[in-house]
């Protein structure tokens, strides 16, 4: 989302940034940031940023995928929290 910020708009021109969390299927999620902006035509895969989101996605057990050709959108699925035991591995007593 700071990049669309950054980058997506240069010289006062507006536009929309959008993001969006769904289930993608059982046990998944999926999140979305799009926006409509100037788009790019390349990433750079050594740079600070990308580096550190693949990072953490990798951290999660993610994927990634980045579309630049009509603006940018970013998709990240990874499993859902629910189907990792709690920290500590007990069980969370209910009430």
């Amino acid at each position: 989302m700071t990049n669309a910020i950054k980058y997506a708009f240069p010289g006062g021109r507006s536009g929309m940034i959008v993001v969006q969390a769904k289930r993608s299927g059982p046990g998944r999620v999926e999140v979305i940031v799009r926006d409509n902006g100037v788009g790019m035509t390349n990433y750079r895969e050594g740079s600070l940023g990308y580096g550190l989101v693949r990072s953490l996605v990798k951290q999660i057990g993610g994927e990634i995928e980045i579309q630049g050709d009509a603006g940018v959108t970013v998709t990240i699925c990874f499993s859902d929290a629910s189907r990792f035991p709690p920290p500590g591995g007990r069980e969370v007593a209910e009430e």
